[in-house]
């Protein structure tokens, strides 16, 4: 046990510093306008995977998924971003300026589990269930196509308001950017979707009902609406590339608050912890 502990504290601390690395590169890079591609992702795919080694001794050390406490949480949510970071900066190497606008958020969010204890957890009865994984699994993919199309959109966002944009000229055009944002945004709501859905049947499962209009409920379905307002925006009204950002970032910021504000201030039963 204490060889777990161990383990999981290394990997934890190597991880922040590889993350606050990658940051400091991705930054670098785009301010001052140097390609390294290879440096920032062997960062960002070296950080994830001691991220993943600490989240399984993690495991092993307390005998279930960890994601039950307020540090669970977080670190499974950084976890989920990080990975699309990389992911995004694999498969769309066009946009790879967007990881030098959403690692500062990862950075941030490592700061604040510094802050908090790293106790274990146990595991409530009603978590003892595949759909836990199903869950979790759905809403973390979706966190990260929203995470990712959240970069491309300050792409955009900034040059419209000329800030950096000598850095940010070399970029795709603003038309390219958007249609990229787009098609994240869809992954995030076909997702979203499933994950609401995946939810329902959990909740039916463990309290004897799909939906009781609980704060993190109320929010999640704000957020579901959001992604499908700004999708059908775009797709209807043909608005400009930095409306549509403006409206990702305004998605994004109420899927933050949902993820992240919800289950750490609400008292309901349902917030994230039972």
């Amino acid at each position: 046990m204490t060889d777990l502990l161990q383990t999981e504290l290394v990997a934890f601390w190597a991880s922040v510093v590889a993350y606050s690395l990658a940051t400091v590169a991705a930054i670098s890079a785009l301010v001052f306008r140097r390609d390294w591609p290879r440096l920032i992702l062997l960062l960002l795919i070296g950080g994830w995977l001691l991220h993943t080694a600490a989240f399984g001794a993690r495991w092993m050390r307390i005998g279930h998924l960890p994601v039950i406490n307020t540090f669970e949480m977080l670190s499974a949510n950084v976890w989920g971003l990080v990975a699309a970071v990389w992911l995004g900066y694999v498969l769309l190497p066009r946009v790879r300026a967007f990881a030098a606008f959403v690692l500062p958020v990862v950075t941030l969010l490592m700061g604040w589990m510094m802050l908090i204890p790293m106790d274990g957890s146990s595991l409530p009865p009603t978590y003892r269930t595949v759909w836990l994984f199903i869950h979790i699994g759905f809403l973390k993919i979706f966190l990260g196509a929203a995470f990712v199309a959240l970069g491309i959109a300050l792409i955009t966002i900034f040059r419209k308001f000329d800030i950096g944009t000598g850095a940010l000229a070399r970029f795709p055009g603003d038309a390219e950017l958007d249609a990229t944002a787009y098609r994240c945004m869809a992954l995030a709501l076909i997702f979203d979707t499933l994950g609401i859905v995946a939810g329902a049947i959990w909740a039916q499962d463990a309290w004897g009902r799909y939906w009781s209009w609980d704060p993190l409920e109320v929010w999640s379905l704000v957020t579901w609406l959001a992604i499908g307002l700004t999708l059908h925006v775009r797709a209807s009204f043909r608005t400009p590339p930095l409306t549509n950002s403006l409206l990702v970032t305004g998605t994004f910021v109420v899927a933050f608050f949902t993820f992240f504000g919800i289950p750490f201030i609400s008292t309901a039963l349902h917030k994230g912890a039972i």
